[in-house]
């Protein structure tokens, strides 16, 4: 099995599909992505994260994981960042060689210079840590089977043990105590402060304007 993830998300739950195809059984898991347009970051860690353990307790491996990202974007900011982190500490160093890191919608980008200069800047700053410990970035260029497959076979390896996994079921950790779990406290303490300051800033210049 494999687990998809998005950037943006509209998934609100685990969802699995089996596909057979050569002999092979394949299955795909969609799961809602973080920066999710009505879940809260800590719903989707906790629904990622119970499906996970599942699979886990059942003696299930995933081949690998495929993070989807538009070219198209225009946001490279600090989400990306946030995201790529949570990833990189819910997979831990020993699975990240079966994080693929796909970008999509190559054949939507109005300007191809544009998108080659996102790319980039996705492998050589956002992406550099995951892939420094092994994870690759795929094109999915064009919206077809052939090229979707491509990026799927290339993920048949052993399987992977996810470090979420590990500290879920072998260590017994709580959620909020794991790495992943860790790392999303840290990141939402750092947007309340951030938001604290911002909301005392706009006071101060109401008031001087007022005085």
């Amino acid at each position: 099995g494999g687990a998809a993830h998005q950037l943006k998300s509209h998934t609100q739950s685990v969802t699995k599909y089996t596909v057979n195809l050569s002999s092979r059984q394949y299955v795909f898991v969609d799961t809602p992505g973080f920066d999710h347009t009505y879940l809260s970051d800590q719903d989707i860690l906790r629904i990622i994260a119970e499906w996970l353990e599942k699979q886990y307790r059942a003696k299930v491996k995933l081949s690998g994981i495929i993070y989807t990202y538009r070219i198209t974007d225009n946001r490279m900011s600090a989400n990306v960042c946030k995201n790529i982190e949570l990833l990189a500490k819910l997979c831990g160093r020993r699975a990240t060689n079966g994080v693929w890191l796909v970008t999509t919608m190559w054949d939507k980008a109005k300007s191809m210079e544009l998108a080659e200069s996102r790319a980039l800047q996705l492998e050589e700053n956002f992406w550099r840590p995951l892939i420094e410990e092994g994870a690759r970035h795929k094109r999915f260029e064009e919206n077809s089977s052939r090229c979707a497959w491509e990026i799927v076979q290339d993920l048949t390896g052993e399987g992977v043990t996810l470090l979420l996994q590990e500290e879920l079921v072998d260590k017994e950790m709580e959620l909020s105590e794991t790495t992943a779990g860790q790392v999303l406290y840290q990141q939402l303490q750092r947007d309340l402060l951030e938001r604290i300051q911002t909301i005392k800033r706009l006071q101060e210049e109401a008031k001087a304007q007022g005085d």
